[in-house]
């Protein structure tokens, strides 16, 4: 069944969704963006150029890989499975799902779960969200911060900052901002208000967008209000336009992922057993797929149609 898997790997923002079939299945992480398909093209028309082209144990090794912290830069990082969870529940509740590509994600993330407790715990460098609380919290001492967004990453935060700081949320999807201000008590900052923001010392923003949500004009008057100030901007592509720098109190998404990169050699050998094991892993499930096919083939009748959901 992976042999009809193909996996595309395009850069971190790069313009997808117009370009796709609504049945498309996308992974969006800071550092690259993912298209999955099962025996057809997601492509609406020509086909986009990508990074890489893998298909089937090769597309599933890759995923499981970077599923389980393996493809970031912050080697271990734990951020990109609720990503992952996002994008299947998202992908779940679309009416022309494929059933197939579906149970090959299903089985991913029990696989990729099984390596980090098996091989990876323990070994998951700083993330993204208790590194941005080391600059808001440890060393700039905020007790009020704002985080920007609404997504996996927004929450890892507010739950890094609530014991420490009051916080405040600010993002364009209200459902999901009243529902996480209710569940953290937060303070809540209406997104066309955003502008007011300028008033606030210590922002975290994990909003990634083309659009400039915050520009020069922003951060100059920010900076002059504020002698005490950290913007720490984890979005990608960054949403804002600013010389300031790190030194004068904006840390990019770069600064973050240049803080964590340095691996240890000890768990540089854990993550080598944990890849033989994904290698491993990744031909089992081919084996099962294929006898589980097989088993199918010879109890089903022709004109019937298999239900995916017996693996």
């Amino acid at each position: 069944m992976l042999d009809g898997l193909k996996l595309w790997n395009f850069s971190s923002g790069t313009n997808l969704e117009s370009e796709l079939k609504d049945s498309s299945f996308i992974l969006k992480t800071c550092q690259r963006s993912l298209v999955l398909a099962f025996n057809c093209s997601p492509f609406k028309g020509q086909e986009l150029p990508a990074n890489e082209l893998l298909s089937s144990s090769e597309a599933y090794l890759f995923l499981l890989e970077t599923i389980c912290g393996l493809k970031s830069k912050l080697i271990g990082e734990n951020e990109i499975v609720g990503q992952f969870k996002e994008a299947y529940k998202t992908y779940a509740q679309i009416e022309n799902k494929d059933t197939k590509l579906l149970l090959i994600l299903e089985k991913l993330f029990k696989d990729a779960k099984d390596i980090r407790t098996q091989h990876l715990i323990g070994i998951s460098q700083k993330t993204y969200a208790s590194l941005t609380r080391r600059h808001l919290i440890q060393k700039a001492k905020a007790s009020h911060v704002v985080v920007i967004g609404s997504g996996a990453m927004a929450e890892d935060l507010i739950n890094q900052f609530k014991k420490k700081a009051q916080v405040s949320i600010c993002a364009r999807n209200t459902a999901k901002t009243l529902e996480l201000a209710k569940i953290h008590n937060l303070n809540i900052i209406a997104w066309d208000d955003r502008h007011n923001l300028v008033n606030e010392a210590y922002i975290a923003n994990t909003v990634g967008t083309d659009e400039i949500l915050f520009d020069e004009k922003f951060f100059q008057d920010w900076k002059s209000l504020h002698s005490s100030r950290q913007f720490v901007d984890l979005g990608s592509p960054s949403a804002i336009k600013t010389d300031l720098t790190l030194q004068e109190g904006v840390v990019r998404l770069d600064d973050i992922l240049s803080e964590g990169a340095i691996m240890e050699g000890q768990k540089q050998q854990q993550i080598e057993l944990a890849r033989k094991a994904m290698l491993d892993l990744t031909q089992k499930r081919k084996s099962l797929f294929q006898a589980k096919l097989k088993q199918a083939a010879s109890v089903i009748a022709p004109q019937s149609v298999p239900n995916m959901r017996y693996l």
